[in-house]
């Protein structure tokens, strides 16, 4: 996705590479519980339904989502989610024709982490209340609803609507750990777990060792069945 992003994005707090893992994972799980209740017609219906659910959670102090938004051409923009989708594409875990959906791989794999995604579930909630509220809303009453939403404006503090806003200004940034009073919680191992997972060439190079594994009679490993 090539944008003339604002100077100021080049200055804002990016993700770092455990936030980047998280968001992959709970943006396959928002795609996935959309589809459920309605369809995901288009990267701009999405884009709003992230905005939605990230904002509340920054409301409440948890830290789920770590996705930066600016006021562009169509509302609340982050050319991040471009770049997320674009990887769980190119990793075979989500495709967009008619519809933005996940591959069997990509919900194999949401199938295999559903108890650690348990373990999240009152940062999940908010995902599915987004889900529940919006699926089979269209586009242009997001977008509406989006503008007549009102947010501080970074970093000035001031309130107002989306719609008010200048163009290139901040609506939304990511909390910090120190900010949140709930945090995604994920541990080393799994990190690099879901790391795995979601790189489809990785994912393959550790299924043929096992493969290979077993077939030497080495000890055997197990790893969910995507």
């Amino acid at each position: 996705m090539d944008v003339n992003m604002p100077q100021s994005f080049k200055t804002i707090e990016i993700r770092d590479i455990n936030e980047e893992i998280i968001d992959k994972v709970l943006l396959l799980y928002l795609i996935n519980k959309v589809n459920e209740r309605g369809e995901l017609r288009g990267i701009t219906k999405l884009m709003k339904l992230i905005f939605f659910a990230e904002k509340e959670m920054v409301e409440d102090k948890v830290k789920g989502f770590n996705y930066s938004f600016f006021k562009w051409h169509l509302g609340p923009f982050t050319p991040e989610v471009y770049w997320d989708l674009d990887y769980l594409m190119e990793n075979e875990l989500a495709t967009e024709h008619e519809f933005i959906e996940l591959t069997d791989h990509g919900k194999g794999l949401l199938k295999g982490i559903k108890p650690f995604l348990e373990e999240n579930c009152d940062i999940m909630r908010y995902i599915e209340k987004v889900a529940e509220t919006y699926s089979n809303v269209w586009v242009s009453e997001l977008m509406d609803l989006a503008y007549e939403t009102k947010v501080e404006i970074i970093p000035s503090k001031t309130k107002a609507k989306i719609k008010d806003v200048p163009k290139g200004n901040y609506l939304l940034t990511k909390l910090s750990e120190i900010e949140a009073n709930r945090v995604f919680e994920i541990d080393e191992e799994w990190l690099e777990t879901f790391d795995t997972l979601l790189d489809r060439e990785e994912y393959n190079s550790l299924m043929e060792a096992m493969e290979s594994a077993r077939t030497t009679e080495s000890k055997k490993v197990e790893i969910y069945e995507l």
